[in-house]
């Protein structure tokens, strides 16, 4: 770009001085309009003053440094030889003379190395950006392949459970129902990748409808209730004084995200239970899901929305995850502008989510 600029420049002045100081005159004879010629040099002046600026041609800040630390030693090479007269006087400044030289090229050397380092680090970062690109692409092709096989294989696991093909044997009905959940999870898995893909792409479709939240609560509640229910937890939805407004949401997107955090507080609780409340305030609706659960450290809080990031409790207690509900639920929050953040006193002290929406009506 600094030598596009540089060249836009030069061709204008150039062919401006052609037309008007060479090919008009020989033309008309005249020299009427040679000013026009001379003129030209304001583009290449500004054209070139904006690739110094703006894209460093020539390496603005080492030519100034440089500029600065010479004028400096003029002005104390002035001094010694025309201004002082005491010897003693002229050597303690031809000393500061030589020290001010040496420190001026080290800064001159340093400004160099800055630049320099700066290109390597954009260089660096554009591999980087290219190779997040290709790592997108694949976990979205990867995703489709994997996700038509696993759905195959959950029907005739379930149709065998249901015994569409005869009953099977007692002994076998547990591995059965065993691998039907690892299929589960695996597409859990591949659909949390796939998300994963598509946001960091940015091809994810955001389809907005008048929705109310209390219902997509209570869906998610009735569909995981029995997960409380095995663990003899509770999980209740506390239901607000006032109906809450509708307002416009991506309904699947937003029942995920419910899903994933309630998913989440069921599986990291072991006694007690979760509490899902709501309070509208200043035209934003928060929903608080509170559990009683193993709780979070506190160098654990900033970095749990984070991919493939998992607290120490997820580690000891439900070793299949993958860490990426939360991260995706994040960025399914920050897609309806609002946030999700989590607060908790520390280990065996529960935890309370938050998620904010602003309210769009």
């Amino acid at each position: 770009l600094k030598v596009q600029y540089l060249l836009i420049g030069l061709s204008i002045f150039v062919v401006m001085n052609l037309v008007f100081n060479v090919v008009i005159p020989l033309w008309r004879g005249s020299i009427q309009y040679y000013q026009l010629g001379n003129y030209s040099a304001i583009f290449l002046l500004a054209f070139t003053a904006y690739a110094i600026v703006k894209r460093e041609l020539f390496g603005i800040k080492v030519v100034l440094t440089a500029i600065l630390v010479s004028s400096m030693s003029i002005l104390l090479l002035f001094d010694i030889l025309i201004l002082t007269d005491a010897i003693l006087a002229q050597l303690f400044k031809s000393l500061l003379l030589v020290i001010f030289l040496y420190f001026g090229y080290s800064l001159i050397k340093s400004v160099f190395r800055e630049i320099k380092y700066r290109e390597q680090l954009q260089k660096a970062y554009k591999d980087l950006k290219k190779l997040d690109e290709a790592k997108s692409e694949f976990l979205s092709i990867a995703s489709h392949q994997l996700r038509t096989p696993l759905a195959a294989i959950k029907g005739y696991i379930s149709m065998v459970l249901e015994g569409t093909y005869g009953k099977i044997p007692k002994k076998a009905e547990k591995p059965m129902e065993n691998a039907y959940r690892s299929n589960e999870r695996l597409i859990k898995l591949i659909n949390s990748l796939l998300n994963i893909s598509r946001i960091e792409a940015g091809r994810i479709k955001m389809e907005f409808e008048k929705e109310k939240i209390e219902e997509v609560i209570k869906g998610v509640i009735e569909e995981i209730d029995f997960e409380a229910k095995k663990k003899n937890i509770y999980l209740k939805w506390v239901e607000p004084s006032k109906p809450l407004p509708k307002f416009m949401v991506d309904k699947n997107k937003i029942r995920q995200v419910f899903l994933n955090i309630i998913d989440n507080a069921i599986r990291y609780t072991q006694k007690g239970g979760i509490t899902i409340e709501s309070r509208l305030k200043d035209s934003k609706l928060t929903i608080i899901i509170k559990d009683t659960g193993e709780g979070i450290e506190k160098e654990e809080l900033s970095r749990l929305f984070e991919s493939f990031s998992r607290g120490g409790a997820g580690n000891q207690l439900y070793t299949e995850g993958a860490g990426l509900g939360l991260y995706v639920s994040r960025k399914f929050v920050e897609l309806h502008n609002g946030r999700v953040w989590v607060e908790s006193e520390g280990k065996n002290k529960g935890s309370q989510f938050y998620i904010e929406l602003p309210i769009i009506k």
